[in-house]
C-alpha cells in the first residue's frame, strides 16, 4: 500500500490499528485476544520496524482527516502537536521522553503535507521504545477525530483510505 511514495504493507498497518484499539478499548476487554492474535501474528510475519511503519502512515491518514498538508493550518498544527505531547505524557508508564522528539517530528512531517513514513525512514534506528510513543499518538489523535467527527469516525476514514488504496 503506498501514500505520497511510501510502501507499506497492508497487515502491518492493520496490525497499527489494532495496537491503537488496545490502546483505546479502556475496560472493554473482549475484543483484546482477537487484537492480541493479529497484532502477534503480524509482527511475526512482517517485524515491529513494518508494524512502526504502519503506525506512522495511520498516523499521516488520521492527521489529513483534521486538515493536514493543506496550507494555511501553521497555527492549528503547532496548537494540536504542542496538546498531543502533553497528552502524551499522560502515559509515563508506556512512553519513554526520549521518544516524544520523534513523534513531533513525525507529526510536524504530516501537517508539512510530506510523506511521515519516508520521512521516518531516513531518521536513522528505530529505538524499542518508539512504536509505544507512536502507538499512543495515533489512539490520541483517532480520539480527537471521533470527538469531533463521530465515534467510529476516524476509523471509517482510514479503512475507507485502505479500501481506496487496495483497488
Amino acid at each position: 500500500m503506498a501514500m505520497r511514495g511510501a510502501q507499506v504493507k497492508v497487515g502491518a498497518v492493520q496490525a497499527a490499528w489494532d495496537q491503537a484499539c488496545v490502546l483505546r478499548s479502556g475496560d472493554d476487554l473482549e475484543a483484546l485476544p482477537e487484537l492480541a492474535e493479529r497484532i502477534a501474528t503480524a509482527t511475526a510475519a512482517y517485524g515491529a520496524g513494518e508494524l512502526l511503519r504502519g503506525t506512522v502512515f495511520l498516523i499521516s491518514g488520521a492527521l489529513e482527516q483534521i486538515g493536514a498538508g493543506h496550507p494555511g493550518g501553521e497555527q492549528f498544527a503547532a496548537k494540536f502537536t504542542k496538546t498531543l505531547m502533553n497528552k502524551i505524557l499522560h502515559w509515563a508508564e508506556v512512553v519513554e521522553p526520549t521518544d516524544l522528539p520523534m513523534v513531533r517530528q513525525v507529526v510536524t512531517v504530516a501537517f508539512e503535507g510530506r510523506d511521515p513514513v519516508a520521512w521516518r525512514d531516513q531518521a536513522g534506528p528505530v529505538p524499542d521504545s518508539e512504536p509505544r510513543a507512536m502507538t499512543c499518538a495515533l489512539a490520541l489523535i483517532a480520539d480527537f477525530v471521533d470527538r469531533v467527527d463521530g465515534p467510529g469516525a476516524c476509523e471509517h476514514a482510514l479503512l475507507t483510505s485502505l479500501g481506496s488504496a487496495l483497488d
